[in-house]
């Protein structure tokens, strides 16, 4: 599958965003359609009817229905928050959606977390520097908390 990522700000003409989703919903491809639209972190976004969802969300939608039974995700099996094709969207729950990015490496965890200063190699160091948490706290700007979580794998987990 085709997986290049695009950052559309074109705000679509009113219609165009139903008309776009309706005109691919049959689509016979394997590769990404990616949304030509506007996006919010990588997903695209489309109205219709007034109501504003992700495009991915819409398509599954018109694909595949209306979701059946508790709160369901529009996820993408090819891991591509841009894409919009109705051959790699299906309707999963939260939990099967966060398996599938951390299958996909598409999740927010460690490094790829934006809102983190720490990288992996520090999370090592914490985790092997002497009991006395104090240095830690300084060096990083950290809490007893925070460095006590890392230690403890509560944090990080996924860092060896």
């Amino acid at each position: 599958m085709n997986r290049s990522f695009a950052m559309g700000k074109k705000i679509a003409p009113k219609g165009s965003s139903e008309e776009f989703l309706r005109r691919n919903v049959g689509l016979q491809s394997d590769d990404c359609l990616i949304w030509p639209y506007r996006t919010n972190k990588g997903y695209g976004l489309a109205v219709i009817n007034g109501k504003q969802k992700t495009a991915s969300r819409w398509m599954c939608i018109l694909a595949h229905g209306e979701p059946v039974g508790q709160k369901k995700h529009a996820a993408h099996q090819c891991g591509n928050p841009a894409c919009v094709n109705p051959n790699h969207l299906e309707w999963k729950t939260h939990k099967q959606n966060m398996h599938d990015k951390k299958r996909h490496g598409t999740d927010n965890i460690g490094e790829r977390n934006g809102k983190t200063n720490l990288t992996e190699d520090d999370v090592r160091y914490i985790r092997s520097a002497p009991p006395n948490l104090a240095p830690l706290m300084q060096k990083y700007n950290m809490s007893k908390n925070g460095i006590s979580k890392i230690r403890s794998r509560l944090r990080w987990a996924h860092v060896e």
